[in-house]
């Protein structure tokens, strides 16, 4: 994703809609889970984020590449190549947000529903 800017974009946690890139707080992981401060994909549906105190979210990485359906890449707009970790999809409560970075393409959004569902089926 890049390195976080003074002037990244920010916007308040609690309005977090489906597609918005977030640094989120996972710090209290366990391996093979993602921890640390990373940025990650809000996946929850929009309506309900603004009334849960939780939201979904799927971790991304810089590192590896893709591989379908368990690693999808997405041009986020950051400096390297970001990658969303499907696996590592959980609740983050909205306390964990911390700053909005972008709101991924409607492309993207699309690509990472279809390896959600993928990897969520039989």
């Amino acid at each position: 994703m890049g390195v976080r800017a003074a002037g990244q974009f920010s916007k308040t946690p609690q309005t977090m809609k489906r597609g918005t890139v977030v640094w989120v707080n996972l710090s209290d992981a366990h391996p093979p889970e993602l921890g640390k401060v990373r940025p990650a994909v809000v996946l929850s549906n929009s309506t309900l984020n603004a009334r849960l105190d939780t939201v979904a979210v799927i971790p991304l990485s810089t590192q590896a590449g893709e591989i379908w359906p368990l690693r999808v890449r997405l041009s986020a707009g950051g400096r390297k190549p970001s990658f969303a970790v499907i696996p590592g999809i959980r609740q983050a409560a909205k306390s964990r947000l911390l700053n909005a970075i972008t709101f991924l393409s409607p492309a993207d959004l699309q690509k990472l529903e279809r390896a959600v569902t993928e990897y969520l089926s039989d």
